[in-house]
């Protein structure tokens, strides 16, 4: 099966009805608004480190590459939120995780190559798959959650996020007629950790290029946080972020 040769094909993308109904019906429950009121404070504190890399980085060059900045901290709060792991992605540049998110969408020679064979001659790459190591990505999402789960059932620990789904998953009865094994779990990380780590970056970094070439509404919206900021101060939650109007109109009209 494709599944053997590349473990972390089977995430929600690619897998067939019978088994991505119940996933779906199952993971769906993580990406409410209450999960994200939730994960606030976790947002919050990462956007902390975020300013205080960015006033590190401001003393230290004239040019900033958007792109890299708001992957770092995509990285940041997707490893914090949805695996409860401190990626460090700000203040280590020779993060993993980061590392790691450069190679799923710039792949290096090698995995442009499995890549290619797995599309144009899916029966090759079975066959070669059980012959040819595992790329690095597989490797790493698999052993990082099979590591986190172990770590958080040894030390009962609970924590509202992604990882605490799939260990739900993993422990509950059958879904159907599959099984839930560990590298199935790690794809449906694997595509969580993908999906939002370059579409948030993207948007950003899209909002933040225009803010920089209209100075008029680049000082209105900052005008309409510091006001939110000094309402509410330490109190400050994602309700009063729903309240800020033209930040609204700013992220859906230039992300």
């Amino acid at each position: 099966m494709l599944s053997q040769a590349d473990p972390l094909s089977q995430n929600l993308f690619n897998l067939d009805l019978d088994t991505w109904r119940p996933l779906r019906t199952k993971l769906t429950p993580v990406f409410t608004s209450r999960k994200l009121k939730e994960m606030f404070v976790l947002i919050s504190e990462c956007s902390d480190h975020l300013v205080d890399y960015l006033e590190k980085l401001v003393k230290e060059t004239n040019t900033i590459e958007c792109h890299e900045v708001t992957a770092k901290y995509a990285t940041d709060v997707i490893g914090n939120c949805a695996f409860g792991i401190e990626m460090d992605a700000l203040a280590n540049e020779d993060s993993e995780f980061r590392r790691i998110g450069r190679d799923v969408f710039r792949p290096p020679l090698t995995h442009r190559i499995r890549n290619t064979i797995k599309e144009y001659w899916p029966k090759l790459f079975d066959f070669l798959g059980h012959i040819v190591p595992d790329s690095e990505i597989t490797s790493f999402f698999t052993r990082v959650i099979v590591d986190t789960m172990a770590y958080r059932e040894k030390h009962n620990i609970v924590r509202h996020d992604f990882v605490n789904t799939l260990m739900e998953l993993k422990n509950s009865d059958k879904l159907g007629d599959f099984d839930l094994t560990d590298s199935l779990l790690a794809a449906q990380a694997f595509i969580f950790f993908a999906a939002g780590y370059e579409t948030s970056s993207t948007a950003m970094t899209n909002v933040l290029y225009e803010l920089a070439l209209n100075q008029k509404m680049q000082d209105r919206l900052r005008d309409e946080i510091d006001q939110e900021y000094l309402k509410h101060g330490n109190d400050f939650a994602y309700k009063n972020v729903l309240e800020m109007v033209y930040l609204d109109k700013i992220v859906k009209g230039m992300s």
